[in-house]
């Protein structure tokens, strides 16, 4: 289905409409915006799309598909909210990112290079995914793209930083992992005893600080 949200909209089984478009930022805008007014089941963000789930008792396709093209026509008559900054900081060493190292060979830069590139990014959450908190972080140069491991780990330390498919990633809680690790985040990401107990969210703009360089 194509219509007035100027998006690509998928019917995904009989609950749930699928976003798309080439605006990928006033897509995830307006993911925001509906997660705000709580007009559906859950708005899940997907690194280039944007699925939204409702009760199929309550409304069918269209209507919730009439829904969705109120809340686009009041969010582009209006100006976007900015999103504030979120800046991490992260520890760069070998204790830390046991693969910093083969990071650094396989894209034939110095430590100090890497770690530049990456903390003179702008990063945004692209989505949550793969286990709790973890985020799959873009806006990397093209260039820091490396393969996973061969092999994934079976235990990765909670708040370990990989680097994969020219993406960063979070690993907010200690669990199974493949990204090469490349460092730690020492900025508490995760609270059980707040109502978000994940610090990092879909659709954050994120800055990367050295440790060392604070």
């Amino acid at each position: 289905m194509t219509d007035a949200l100027n998006f690509d909209c998928q019917l995904v089984g009989d609950d749930a409409l699928r976003l798309s478009g080439a605006d990928l930022t006033r897509l995830k805008a307006f993911g925001r915006a509906l997660r705000q007014a709580d007009a559906f089941l859950e708005v899940v963000d997907g690194i280039e799309d944007l699925t939204v789930q409702f009760d199929p008792i309550e409304m069918s396709p269209d209507e919730a598909l009439a829904v969705l093209q109120t809340f686009k026509t009041k969010e582009d008559a209006s100006e976007p909210e900015p999103v504030a900054i979120k800046t991490l900081i992260v520890r760069f060493d070998d204790a830390c990112g046991p693969d910093l190292t083969m990071v650094c060979e396989t894209l034939g830069l110095g430590r100090s290079e890497l770690i530049e590139q990456i903390c003179s990014a702008d990063l945004f959450v692209e989505m949550m995914g793969f286990t709790p908190g973890f985020a799959y972080i873009g806006g990397l140069p093209k260039t820091l793209s490396v393969p996973r491991l061969k092999e994934p780990r079976k235990r990765v330390p909670a708040g370990s930083l990989g680097l994969a498919a020219g993406k960063c990633g979070t690993y907010t809680l200690e669990g199974p992992g493949g990204w090469p690790l490349i460092g730690k985040v020492l900025t508490p990401i995760f609270d059980r005893t707040q109502s978000q107990p994940f610090l990092v969210r879909s659709g954050m703009r994120l800055k990367l600080l050295s440790e060392e360089s604070r």
